[in-house]
């Protein structure tokens, strides 16, 4: 299989996997009476664990040499995205009183995941080795 599509699958993998964690813990939180905006906090927490975890064992995996300060720039580039991601979460919710948490979260997943690609592979997981 050649690199390319094994990366871009681990990284769809990756990137509905966190998916699913996110907005399924958004959602049952809310869902418990939990503000979706702090619920949404914690679901995120969660969601980039799971994601590195694949993304560093699939997506990237012959990138997976000990590197100092990985994980802090995997979670940095993770903030950084989502916060875009959260801006357009947030403004869908108040842009359409009643939206189910989900799909508000569905609405920022698409700039996150395209700010997260290029992130990851540029400052995450670049080439530190010969792949």
């Amino acid at each position: 299989m050649p690199l390319v599509v094994r990366r871009l699958g681990g990284f769809a993998l990756a990137g509905f996997s966190g998916f699913a964690v996110d907005a399924g813990l958004t959602e049952a939180l809310a869902g418990l009476g939990i503000s979706p905006y702090l619920g949404r906090v914690f679901a995120v927490a969660v969601a980039i664990a799971v994601t590195y975890t694949i993304n560093r064992n699939l997506t990237w995996k012959e990138r997976r040499v000990p590197v100092p300060g990985r994980r802090a720039r995997y979670f940095a580039v993770s903030l950084v995205s989502i916060a875009a991601n959260y801006l357009v979460f947030a403004a869908a919710l108040v842009a359409l009183p009643g939206l189910r948490p989900v799909l508000a979260v569905a609405a920022g997943t698409g700039v996150g995941m395209v700010m997260n690609f290029v992130g990851y592979s540029r400052l995450v997981f670049k080439n530190d080795q010969a792949a």
